[in-house]
Protein backbone atom coordinates (compact mmCIF):
# COMPACT_ATOMS: atom_id res chain seq x y z
CA UNK A 1 0.00 0.00 0.00
CA UNK A 2 1.36 3.51 -0.98
CA UNK A 3 0.95 6.37 1.23
CA UNK A 4 0.78 9.34 -0.59
CA UNK A 5 -0.64 12.25 1.90
CA UNK A 6 -1.78 12.11 5.22
CA UNK A 7 -2.52 14.27 8.29
CA UNK A 8 -3.11 13.47 11.75
CA UNK A 9 -5.25 15.47 14.23
CA UNK A 10 -6.24 18.21 11.74
CA UNK A 11 -8.53 20.98 13.60
CA UNK A 12 -10.91 23.48 11.95
CA UNK A 13 -12.66 25.84 13.48
CA UNK A 14 -16.84 25.49 14.07
CA UNK A 15 -18.40 26.23 10.78
CA UNK A 16 -16.10 24.09 8.73
CA UNK A 17 -17.13 22.36 5.56
CA UNK A 18 -15.24 20.96 2.61
CA UNK A 19 -17.12 19.43 -0.54
CA UNK A 20 -15.59 16.59 -2.90
CA UNK A 21 -17.82 16.28 -5.44
CA UNK A 22 -15.64 13.94 -7.19
CA UNK A 23 -14.10 12.66 -3.98
CA UNK A 24 -10.62 11.55 -4.20
CA UNK A 25 -8.48 9.45 -6.24
CA UNK A 26 -7.10 6.45 -4.13
CA UNK A 27 -8.36 4.86 -1.26
CA UNK A 28 -8.65 6.82 2.09
CA UNK A 29 -9.27 6.83 5.39
CA UNK A 30 -10.69 9.33 7.46
CA UNK A 31 -10.89 8.85 11.51
CA UNK A 32 -13.17 11.77 12.87
CA UNK A 33 -11.93 12.94 16.15
CA UNK A 34 -15.08 15.40 16.84
CA UNK A 35 -18.58 15.74 16.07
CA UNK A 36 -19.25 16.16 12.24
CA UNK A 37 -21.90 15.61 9.68
CA UNK A 38 -20.05 13.27 7.18
CA UNK A 39 -22.08 12.98 3.42
CA UNK A 40 -20.87 9.46 1.34
CA UNK A 41 -22.68 9.42 -1.95
CA UNK A 42 -25.90 10.23 -1.23
CA UNK A 43 -26.32 9.22 2.34
CA UNK A 44 -25.65 11.51 5.23
CA UNK A 45 -24.51 10.75 8.68
CA UNK A 46 -24.12 12.28 12.32
CA UNK A 47 -20.95 10.92 13.62
CA UNK A 48 -19.26 11.25 17.19
CA UNK A 49 -15.65 11.31 17.95
CA UNK A 50 -13.58 8.01 16.98
CA UNK A 51 -15.69 7.14 13.38
CA UNK A 52 -13.68 5.75 10.88
CA UNK A 53 -14.98 5.68 7.46
CA UNK A 54 -13.04 3.72 4.62
CA UNK A 55 -13.88 5.54 1.72
CA UNK A 56 -13.14 3.94 -2.13
CA UNK A 57 -11.73 5.99 -4.73
CA UNK A 58 -13.24 8.60 -6.67
CA UNK A 59 -16.25 8.75 -4.10
CA UNK A 60 -18.18 11.42 -3.62
CA UNK A 61 -17.82 13.06 -0.01
CA UNK A 62 -18.23 16.33 2.14
CA UNK A 63 -17.29 17.11 5.29
CA UNK A 64 -18.83 19.46 8.44
CA UNK A 65 -18.50 20.29 11.57
CA UNK A 66 -21.80 19.58 13.74
CA UNK A 67 -21.96 22.42 16.45
CA UNK A 68 -17.98 22.49 17.66
CA UNK A 69 -14.66 22.55 15.64
CA UNK A 70 -13.98 19.68 13.73
CA UNK A 71 -10.83 17.64 13.84
CA UNK A 72 -9.88 14.03 11.87
CA UNK A 73 -6.91 11.91 11.18
CA UNK A 74 -6.49 11.02 7.87
CA UNK A 75 -4.66 8.92 5.00
CA UNK A 76 -4.73 8.58 1.12
CA UNK A 77 -3.13 5.50 -0.24
CA UNK A 78 -3.07 3.49 -3.54
CA UNK A 79 -3.90 -0.37 -3.79
CA UNK A 80 -1.20 -1.76 -5.48
CA UNK A 81 -1.44 -5.27 -6.93
CA UNK A 82 -0.17 -7.24 -4.48
CA UNK A 83 -2.79 -5.63 -2.08
CA UNK A 84 -5.78 -6.85 -3.88
CA UNK A 85 -6.02 -10.78 -2.73
CA UNK A 86 -5.30 -8.96 0.91
CA UNK A 87 -7.96 -6.56 0.95
CA UNK A 88 -10.56 -8.97 -0.79
CA UNK A 89 -10.09 -11.22 1.86
CA UNK A 90 -11.34 -9.04 4.73
CA UNK A 91 -14.70 -7.96 5.77
CA UNK A 92 -14.20 -4.54 5.04
CA UNK A 93 -17.20 -1.89 4.24
CA UNK A 94 -16.08 0.86 2.08
CA UNK A 95 -18.55 4.79 2.30
CA UNK A 96 -20.16 3.75 5.67
CA UNK A 97 -19.27 4.68 9.29
CA UNK A 98 -17.62 2.80 11.97
CA UNK A 99 -17.56 3.66 15.82
CA UNK A 100 -14.16 2.82 17.33
CA UNK A 101 -13.59 1.70 20.55
CA UNK A 102 -10.58 3.46 21.32
CA UNK A 103 -7.64 5.73 19.92
CA UNK A 104 -5.31 2.97 18.66
CA UNK A 105 -5.69 3.64 15.23
CA UNK A 106 -5.59 7.42 15.72
CA UNK A 107 -1.95 6.63 17.30
CA UNK A 108 -0.71 4.30 14.10
CA UNK A 109 -1.76 6.91 11.87
CA UNK A 110 0.11 9.63 14.23
CA UNK A 111 3.03 6.94 13.81
CA UNK A 112 2.78 6.76 9.94
CA UNK A 113 3.19 10.70 10.37
CA UNK A 114 6.15 10.87 11.71
CA UNK A 115 7.78 8.22 9.98
CA UNK A 116 6.54 9.97 6.36
CA UNK A 117 7.82 13.16 7.11
CA UNK A 118 11.08 11.17 8.15
CA UNK A 119 14.51 10.42 6.22
CA UNK A 120 14.37 6.35 6.83
CA UNK A 121 15.63 4.81 4.09
CA UNK A 122 13.14 1.66 4.18
CA UNK A 123 10.28 4.29 5.47
CA UNK A 124 7.74 2.67 2.32
CA UNK A 125 8.11 -0.88 3.39
CA UNK A 126 7.44 0.27 7.13
CA UNK A 127 4.96 2.32 6.21
CA UNK A 128 3.43 -0.12 4.50
CA UNK A 129 3.28 -2.58 7.07
CA UNK A 130 1.56 -0.32 9.87
CA UNK A 131 -1.16 0.40 7.00
CA UNK A 132 -1.90 -3.30 6.82
CA UNK A 133 -1.76 -2.94 10.89
CA UNK A 134 -4.71 -0.26 10.58
CA UNK A 135 -6.56 -1.92 8.08
CA UNK A 136 -6.46 -5.29 10.12
CA UNK A 137 -7.32 -4.17 13.13
CA UNK A 138 -10.49 -1.26 11.04
CA UNK A 139 -11.26 -5.00 9.64
CA UNK A 140 -12.30 -6.27 13.14
CA UNK A 141 -15.50 -4.05 13.54
CA UNK A 142 -16.99 -4.95 10.55
CA UNK A 143 -19.46 -8.12 10.77
CA UNK A 144 -17.97 -11.25 9.01
CA UNK A 145 -19.54 -11.14 5.02
CA UNK A 146 -22.13 -13.74 4.04
CA UNK A 147 -20.64 -16.23 1.45
CA UNK A 148 -22.41 -15.36 -1.52
CA UNK A 149 -21.58 -15.42 -5.15
CA UNK A 150 -20.96 -11.81 -6.19
CA UNK A 151 -22.81 -10.87 -8.83
CA UNK A 152 -21.10 -11.80 -12.13
CA UNK A 153 -21.26 -7.79 -13.42
CA UNK A 154 -20.14 -6.22 -10.46
CA UNK A 155 -16.51 -8.39 -10.18
CA UNK A 156 -16.29 -7.62 -13.52
CA UNK A 157 -16.92 -3.89 -13.69
CA UNK A 158 -14.63 -3.47 -10.37
CA UNK A 159 -11.95 -4.90 -12.26
CA UNK A 160 -12.50 -2.75 -15.42
CA UNK A 161 -12.47 0.30 -12.18
CA UNK A 162 -9.29 -1.25 -11.07
CA UNK A 163 -7.48 -1.24 -15.00
CA UNK A 164 -8.76 2.55 -15.58
CA UNK A 165 -6.93 4.16 -12.05
CA UNK A 166 -4.08 1.39 -12.87
CA UNK A 167 -3.51 2.77 -16.41
CA UNK A 168 -5.48 6.13 -17.02
CA UNK A 169 -2.64 6.60 -19.70
CA UNK A 170 -4.77 4.10 -22.45
CA UNK A 171 -6.90 5.27 -24.29
CA UNK A 172 -10.54 4.44 -23.00
CA UNK A 173 -13.93 4.20 -24.69
CA UNK A 174 -17.50 3.20 -23.91
CA UNK A 175 -17.85 0.59 -26.31
CA UNK A 176 -14.68 -1.25 -26.30
CA UNK A 177 -15.06 -1.28 -22.33
CA UNK A 178 -18.95 -2.87 -22.64
CA UNK A 179 -17.72 -5.81 -25.55
CA UNK A 180 -15.17 -6.85 -22.68
CA UNK A 181 -18.56 -7.73 -21.04
CA UNK A 182 -20.53 -8.77 -24.12
CA UNK A 183 -23.38 -6.34 -23.16
CA UNK A 184 -24.64 -2.66 -24.76
CA UNK A 185 -23.33 0.51 -24.42
CA UNK A 186 -26.61 1.69 -22.63
CA UNK A 187 -26.31 -1.23 -20.55
CA UNK A 188 -22.86 -0.84 -19.88
CA UNK A 189 -23.67 2.88 -19.17
CA UNK A 190 -26.40 2.21 -16.87
CA UNK A 191 -24.76 -0.26 -14.88
CA UNK A 192 -21.24 0.66 -14.28
CA UNK A 193 -23.21 4.62 -12.92
CA UNK A 194 -25.46 2.20 -10.47
CA UNK A 195 -22.21 0.47 -9.21
CA UNK A 196 -19.94 4.09 -8.80
CA UNK A 197 -22.05 7.02 -9.18
CA UNK A 198 -20.36 8.04 -12.03
CA UNK A 199 -20.35 7.51 -15.38
CA UNK A 200 -17.48 5.56 -16.72
CA UNK A 201 -15.66 8.33 -19.08
CA UNK A 202 -15.74 10.77 -16.03
CA UNK A 203 -14.10 8.11 -14.20
CA UNK A 204 -11.24 7.46 -16.77
CA UNK A 205 -10.92 11.67 -16.29
CA UNK A 206 -10.96 11.45 -12.89
CA UNK A 207 -8.26 9.26 -12.30
CA UNK A 208 -6.27 10.94 -14.77
CA UNK A 209 -6.55 14.04 -12.91
CA UNK A 210 -5.65 13.15 -10.01
CA UNK A 211 -3.22 11.14 -10.90
CA UNK A 212 -1.45 14.02 -12.75
CA UNK A 213 -1.52 15.96 -9.02
CA UNK A 214 0.05 12.73 -7.48
CA UNK A 215 2.87 13.48 -10.14
CA UNK A 216 2.91 17.14 -10.16
CA UNK A 217 3.21 16.98 -6.49
CA UNK A 218 5.47 13.90 -5.63
CA UNK A 219 7.59 13.73 -8.78
CA UNK A 220 10.03 16.31 -10.76
CA UNK A 221 8.63 14.90 -14.44
CA UNK A 222 8.08 17.64 -16.93
CA UNK A 223 4.27 18.94 -17.10
CA UNK A 224 4.58 17.45 -21.05
CA UNK A 225 5.56 14.02 -19.29
CA UNK A 226 2.97 14.52 -17.21
CA UNK A 227 0.25 14.94 -20.34
CA UNK A 228 2.09 11.52 -21.71
CA UNK A 229 2.06 9.38 -18.27
CA UNK A 230 -2.28 10.47 -17.95
CA UNK A 231 -3.08 9.78 -21.71
CA UNK A 232 -3.20 12.93 -23.17
CA UNK A 233 -0.44 13.54 -26.53
CA UNK A 234 -1.67 17.52 -26.51
CA UNK A 235 -0.07 19.18 -23.34
CA UNK A 236 -2.23 22.12 -24.43
CA UNK A 237 -5.06 20.15 -23.94
CA UNK A 238 -4.43 18.32 -20.87
CA UNK A 239 -3.34 21.56 -19.42
CA UNK A 240 -7.16 22.93 -20.54
CA UNK A 241 -8.45 19.53 -18.57
CA UNK A 242 -6.48 20.07 -16.03
CA UNK A 243 -7.44 23.33 -15.52
CA UNK A 244 -11.40 22.93 -15.71
CA UNK A 245 -10.75 20.00 -12.90
CA UNK A 246 -8.36 21.74 -10.25
CA UNK A 247 -8.75 25.65 -11.11
CA UNK A 248 -5.49 26.28 -12.10
CA UNK A 249 -2.81 25.17 -14.29
CA UNK A 250 -0.92 22.34 -13.97
CA UNK A 251 2.60 24.36 -13.16
CA UNK A 252 0.54 26.51 -10.60
CA UNK A 253 -0.75 23.52 -9.07
CA UNK A 254 2.68 22.59 -8.55
CA UNK A 255 3.88 25.98 -7.53
CA UNK A 256 1.13 26.27 -4.82
CA UNK A 257 1.46 22.83 -3.53
CA UNK A 258 4.21 21.40 -3.70
CA UNK A 259 6.60 21.47 -0.22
Amino acid sequence: MFIYMLGWHWEHKEGFAIERPDGHFGTQLIVVQSKGRIIMGEKEYRVEKNTAFLVNSCMPHCLYSDGEDYCDDWIRFNLEQEDMEFIDGLDLEFNVPVRLKDDSISKLIAACEEIFNSELTDKKAILDNIMRAIILELNGYYKPKEKTRHNYYDSELEKIRREIYAHPEREWNIPDTAAKLNISVPHFQRLYKSLYGISCMKDVWTSRMEYAKQLLLNTDLSANTIAEKCGYQSYEYFSRSFTKYACVSPVKYRTQNKE
